[in-house]
């Protein structure tokens, strides 16, 4: 290799180290608040960097790559298992993900060169293209999606994670250890077949991952539509009880009438109206309370809010649905019903005095829906601007809204303000 390269290829492993590190902190989630996690994070970093930077220009890049195991695959990774939301086979695959994309690249990009013309040239300027399309993709292609899957699959990471931490191995032995592939040419076919693998292994991987998350998203929607049903059923229960008592009533008022003339007849006049009060008070308990037209909208409404009541939460509404959604209505009832169950959740722990919801909507100039509870404890938000789930299996409603607000366009904010958690959606 030429040595006037030298320096642009340690440079490039340098600048490779931050990209991995960007990229992994761009597909990870803290156990910790934002705050907390920030200030170990930082100093952790500091320190990481700076011992893996000295041994590279000061011992070498070969030196680096022999030492790389000890004084930065382990460091970091024990750090991170101790901060991660999930330290089991979830953080392993993403740790050995990352490791193994970035090593592949830089070897890709190293046996290009040596090809070409083995100067090192070739690797510097591949490298430096690879990296900002290596940021972009995880950030803006790769991160939501991923870490969906995160939180929704449930089965095969520490499988996964044991082929990958294997892979890794396996790619940091062939790449430097004895010395420098550049050195070796005789295993560089061996190599290039690994290099071929690996993209194999993963889209393997990932197509098993979309399936299990496909199932996922299928037994929601059922889960969901089997939910709405029953609320329709309960509904329509609720109309029939009613009409029957209506029924009743209609058949007994005829028998009211006379009761009430016989009364005014014999002069009985306050008898009368207090019988009349009595006969309006059992026909107001016959009334229907409607939200509005929407049949599915109106169920889940009058089924979440009925719960909220009969657990003695008070319940404040101030509707304006419109006639015309912009929006399905069916799709919008999951809306209601994922923030209608997270408030009654949060606040069935608080004192009795304490325990309230409020749901408000009005639809000029914008179809608008704010939904609020007050919070024993601060709700933590995310990068994304959702609540920081506070263990595996939590969160999914919130991330089915704002799926939701994604699809149709719609815009969306959690947020704390004085101890009140409040989501805001705008169509």
């Amino acid at each position: 290799m030429n040595l006037e390269y030298q320096y642009l290829l340690d440079i490039s492993t340098a600048i490779s180290s931050f990209v991995v590190i960007a990229i992994f902190l761009f597909l990870f989630e803290s156990r910790y608040p934002k705050k907390k996690y920030m200030a170990s994070l930082v100093p952790f970093m500091i320190l990481w960097f700076g011992v893996n930077l000295g041994i590279l220009f000061f011992l070498g890049l070969e030196v680096q790559g022999q030492l790389s195991l000890i004084t930065a695959t382990i460091p970091s990774l024990l750090y991170f298992w101790i901060v991660a939301k999930d330290r089991g086979g979830r953080f392993f695959f993403t740790f050995c993900l990352v490791d193994t994309v970035m090593i592949w690249v830089m070897s890709i990009t190293g046996i290009v060169d040596i090809f070409i013309g083995n100067t090192g040239f070739w690797t510097f300027v591949l490298r430096i293209i690879s990296f900002p399309i290596m940021l972009v993709l995880a950030w803006r292609w790769a991160r939501k999606p991923y870490l969906r899957l995160l939180n929704t699959v449930a089965r095969g990471w520490w499988l996964f994670a044991a082929m990958t931490g294997l892979f890794y191995v396996a790619m940091t032995i062939m790449i430097g250890i004895p010395t420098n592939l550049r050195l070796r040419p005789e295993d560089i076919p061996a190599t290039v077949l690994v290099m071929v693998l690996l993209p194999l292994v993963y889209a393997t991987i990932f197509r098993v991952l979309g399936q299990q998350q496909e199932l996922f998203d299928t037994q929601e929607r059922q889960r969901t539509l089997e939910v709405q049903a029953a609320m329709v059923e309960q509904r329509a229960d609720e109309f029939r009880r009613m009409e029957d008592k209506i029924r009743i009533e209609r058949h007994d008022l005829r028998h009211r009438f006379q009761a009430v003339y016989t009364m005014l007849q014999n002069g009985q006049s306050q008898e009368a109206m207090e019988y009349i009060n009595d006969a309006q008070d059992i026909l107001h308990e016959a009334d229907v309370e409607h939200y509005c037209t929407h049949p599915v909208l109106d169920a889940i409404l009058v089924a979440y809010f009925q719960r909220a009541k009969e657990m003695g939460i008070q319940v404040e509404t101030e509707l304006a649905i419109p006639d015309n959604l912009p929006v399905p209505a069916a799709e919008l009832s999951t809306v209601f019903a994922n923030a209608l169950e997270n408030m009654i959740h949060a606040v069935q722990t608080l004192p009795a005095e304490e325990r309230k919801i409020v749901c408000k909507c009005i639809h000029t100039p914008r179809l608008m829906i704010e939904f609020s509870n007050p919070c024993a404890e601060e709700v933590q938000i995310d990068a994304d601007g959702l609540p920081i789930a506070k263990g595996m299996g939590h969160g999914i409603g919130t991330r089915s809204i704002a799926a939701f607000a994604e699809k149709n366009r719609a815009v969306y904010s959690f947020r704390m303000e004085d101890g009140w958690f409040k989501l805001q959606l705008a169509l």
